[in-house]
C-alpha cells in the first residue's frame, strides 16, 4: 500500500462531503462537523489525530477544506464557504503570508485578531494536513513550523509535542505503506526526521507510533510489530 493509497478513502469521503456542501446542505459549521463525524463513522475512518480527540472532527475540517481547494479547485470563491471554513480560510492566509516572509505573530494578529494558542495550532495543523494529503511539500511545512517556533517561545513545550505527533504520524504511514519493515529502518527514518525538523527533543516513543498506526490508521497489529518495540 502506497501513501496515496493510504489516504485514498479519506479523500474520496471528503469529495462526497463536498457534494453535500455544494448542494447547500449545511447552514453552520457545527452542522457540517456533525455530518463529517457521521460519515467517518459509517466508513470506519478516523480523523488525522494523535492521542487527543478533543474537537477532533472540528479540526478534521482541515482535510475537507484542503480537498475542496486542491482536489476540486474550489478556491476561486472562498467567500461562498466562509461560514463553514472560517478557521481554515484564515489559517491558509497566515500560512501564505509566513511563506512569503511575514512574521507569524504579526500575521496571526492581523488575520485572526488574536494570538490564541488554539488558533496557532490550527494553522500548523492545516499545513501538516496539506503535507499528509500530498498538497504541500514537507519543506514548506517545516519552514512554517520553524518560523512559528522562533516567534512563539512561550509555546515551546506544545510545539515540541506537535513535532512529536507529526513525526509519529509520518512513521506510522511509512509502516502502513510497507516502506518501513523493521526496527533498524524505523530508527533510521526517525533520526532523519528529527534532524530535518530540528526535533531531537521530540523523538516519539514506539508506543505513540503504535497507537497512531493501530487506532488512527487502522493498521493490523501484526504488521506493526516487526517495526516497533513491544515494550517502549
Amino acid at each position: 500500500m502506497g501513501l496515496q493509497e493510504l489516504h485514498k478513502k479519506r479523500i474520496e469521503v471528503a469529495i462526497n462531503i463536498w457534494g453535500e456542501i455544494l448542494e447547500g446542505s449545511f447552514s453552520s459549521r457545527s452542522e457540517l462537523v456533525s455530518f463529517v463525524r457521521e460519515v467517518y463513522e459509517e466508513n470506519r475512518l478516523e480523523p488525522i489525530r494523535g492521542k487527543t480527540k478533543i474537537d477532533i472532527y472540528d479540526k478534521e475540517l482541515a482535510t475537507i477544506y484542503l480537498v475542496g481547494k486542491y482536489g476540486l479547485g474550489l478556491d476561486e470563491e472562498p467567500e461562498r464557504y466562509s461560514h463553514l471554513f472560517s478557521i481554515e480560510l484564515k489559517s491558509d492566509k497566515v500560512i501564505e503570508r509566513v511563506l512569503q516572509g511575514d512574521s507569524p505573530r504579526k500575521s496571526m494578529l492581523e488575520v485572526f485578531g488574536t494570538l490564541d494558542e488554539n488558533m496557532v495550532f490550527r494553522v500548523l495543523r492545516l499545513a501538516m494536513t496539506a503535507v499528509i494529503l500530498g498538497f504541500m511539500p514537507e519543506e514548506k511545512f517545516i519552514a512554517v513550523l520553524t518560523s512559528f517556533e522562533k516567534e512563539f517561545p512561550e509555546l515551546d513545550k506544545n510545539i515540541q509535542g506537535f513535532k512529536r505527533f507529526y513525526i509519529a504520524y509520518r512513521l506510522a504511514e511509512e509502516i502502513a505503506a510497507g516502506k518501513v519493515r523493521n526496527r533498524i529502518e524505523k530508527e533510521t527514518l526517525k533520526h532523519a526526521m528529527c534532524v530535518r525538523l530540528n526535533a531531537e527533543r521530540a523523538a516519539p516513543p514506539d508506543r505513540f507510533i503504535r497507537e497512531i498506526a493501530v487506532e488512527a490508521l487502522r493498521i493490523p497489529e501484526h504488521k506493526v510489530n516487526s517495526a516497533l518495540s513491544l515494550s517502549d
